[in-house]
C-alpha cells in the first residue's frame, strides 16, 4: 500500500481545516491551530495564524508562544516578520524587539537584516535604514546588493543625491536597479531620462505593476503619446452601483466593525488613522459578507467586459479574454481625519474600493478617492486623473497601475472593502 502514512494525513487535514478556519474568521480557530499545532509544532504558517487569532478574539498575551519560538529558532526570518507587523497592528511594545534581539545572537545572517531593513522602512524610519545599511557595509561586506538597499531607503528619506552616487556604478544585472534608477531619476525632476529607464524595465517585465505606475507618471508629465495607450479612456476609472439596500450595508458595517480589532493600521500600508483587517474577507463565514461579494462579482465582470479594445501588450489586455479572479480582500475603517497616502496594490491588475459606510455630513471633496496623485517621495505636479466621491453601496473600479488615495475628512468614520482582482 502506497501514501502517506494514517498520522501524516490526519495532521495534514488537521492543518488544512485550522487554517481554512483562521481565513474564514472561524471562532473556533485558535482552539484549532493548537490542536494542530501539537501535531505539527514548528509549522510557520499555523504559528503565524495561531498568534494572530488570538489577537483577534482578545487574548491578553496573544504572541507569547510565538515570542518563545523565535527565541528558540532566531533564524525563523518570516516569524520575525509577521510577529512585528502583528505587534505594530496591536500597538503593542516595541514591534521590532524580537527581531533585535535575534541579530544581537546573530549578528551576521544576511535574511535577518534584510527583514530588519525591510521593517524599519515599512516603519517610516527611511533614515535610520540608510544609516543601518551603511553600517552593514563596512563592518561586513561592501555588496553591490547592500548598496542598492541603501539608495532606495536614502531616496525614500530624500537625500536624493545620495542615492544618486550609490546607484551610479552599480552593476547592471541587479534586479530592480532600472527601476530605483528610474525613481531616483523622477525626484531629481528628470522625467525624459526616467521615461527611458522604466520603458526598459517594462519590457523586459511586462508584469511589474509598480513599474507601469511610474511609467503612468512619467508618461503623463512628458506628454508621451504612450499614455493614451496606456488609459486610452475614462472606461478604466469606473463607480458602479452594487444594489444594496439600506438594510443591506447596515448588516454588513456591523459585521465589518467588528473585525477591526487592532489599535493601528498594518506596517508599510496607506492607512493613516485607521485600522484594516486580516486575512482574506471574502473567505469569512458570513452571510453579509457573502451577499457583498456576488454582487462584487457581478460588477468586476461587466467591468472586465466593458474595456475598450487593448493591444495584447497592454497590462490589462488579458483581462479582457476571461473572467477576472478576486486574489485577496480586506475592510479599511478610517476615523476622523484619517486618508490613504497615495499607494498601489501590486498583487493583480485590478484594484477597488466598496464604500460601505462614510459620515452622513461629509462636506464636498471630504474622504474622495482620487485616482493618479504621485506618491509622496516624488514631486510632481499633477492632478488625479480621476477622483470619486464615496457613495455607499458603490464600487469604484480601476487599474492597479494607477496610484491612488484619499482625502481626509472631518469627523465621523468612512468603512470600505477592497480587493485585488486578475
Amino acid at each position: 500500500m502506497t501514501g502517506e502514512p494514517h498520522d501524516q494525513r490526519r495532521a495534514s487535514s488537521g492543518k488544512s481545516a485550522a487554517l481554512l478556519a483562521y481565513e474564514a474568521g472561524d471562532e473556533a480557530a485558535p482552539t484549532l491551530l493548537a490542536a494542530a499545532l501539537e501535531a505539527e509544532p514548528y509549522d510557520g504558517a499555523m504559528l503565524i495564524a495561531h498568534a494572530a487569532s488570538l489577537l483577534r478574539t482578545g487574548e491578553p498575551q496573544p504572541f507569547d508562544h510565538m515570542e518563545s519560538v523565535l527565541a528558540r529558532s532566531p533564524d525563523w526570518v518570516d516569524g520575525h516578520k509577521a510577529l512585528a507587523r502583528l505587534k505594530a497592528e496591536a500597538q503593542i511594545g516595541n514591534p521590532l524587539a524580537t527581531l533585535e534581539a535575534a541579530l544581537q545572537k546573530l549578528p551576521k545572517h544576511p535574511g535577518l537584516w534584510m527583514a530588519y531593513l525591510t521593517l524599519l522602512g515599512s516603519a517610516g524610519r527611511h533614515a535610520e535604514a540608510a544609516e543601518r545599511t551603511a553600517r552593514l557595509r563596512k563592518e561586513i561586506a561592501d555588496l553591490p546588493e547592500l548598496r542598492l538597499v541603501e539608495a532606495r531607503h536614502r531616496g525614500f528619506a530624500g537625500e536624493i543625491e545620495a542615492a544618486q552616487r550609490l546607484l551610479a556604478d552599480l552593476p547592471s544585472h541587479l534586479p530592480e536597479l532600472g527601476f530605483e534608477r528610474a525613481r531616483c531619476a523622477m525626484r531629481l525632476g528628470d522625467f525624459a531620462r526616467a521615461s527611458e529607464l522604466i520603458e526598459v524595465v517594462v519590457g523586459k517585465d511586462p508584469d511589474d505593476i509598480g513599474a507601469w505606475a511610474l511609467a503612468e507618471l512619467c508618461w503623463r508629465a512628458t506628454d508621451n503619446p504612450r499614455h493614451q495607450w496606456l488609459c486610452p479612456n475614462d472606461e478604466l476609472f469606473s463607480q458602479r452601483d452594487l444594489d444594496l439596500s439600506k438594510a443591506d450595508l447596515a448588516k454588513l458595517a456591523d459585521c465589518l466593525r467588528a473585525l477591526h480589532v487592532t489599535g493601528s493600521a498594518p506596517l508599510g500600508q496607506s492607512v493613516k488613522g485607521g485600522t484594516q483587517t486580516h486575512g482574506n474577507l471574502r473567505l469569512r463565514e458570513d452571510p453579509a459578507i457573502a451577499h457583498l461579494f456576488e454582487r462584487i462579482d457581478k460588477a468586476l465582470n461587466e467591468y472586465a467586459r466593458s474595456l475598450p479594445k487593448l493591444d495584447t501588450s497592454h497590462p490589462l489586455a488579458s483581462l479582457t479574454t476571461k473572467t477576472p479572479k478576486i486574489s485577496a480582500s480586506w475592510s479599511i475603517l478610517l476615523h476622523s481625519g484619517g486618508r490613504h497616502v497615495p499607494h498601489l496594490h501590486d498583487g493583480g491588475r485590478i484594484s477597488s474600493a466598496a464604500h460601505i459606510a462614510i459620515p452622513d455630513d461629509m462636506k464636498a471633496g471630504e474622504g474622495a478617492l482620487e485616482l493618479g496623485l504621485p506618491p509622496e517621495d516624488i514631486p510632481m505636479e499633477l492632478g488625479p486623473l480621476a477622483r470619486f466621491t464615496p457613495k455607499p453601496g458603490h464600487l469604484v473600479l480601476f487599474p492597479s497601475f494607477v496610484y491612488h488615495s484619499t482625502s481626509r475628512f472631518g469627523d465621523g468614520e468612512r468603512l470600505t472593502v477592497a480587493f485585488d482582482a486578475a
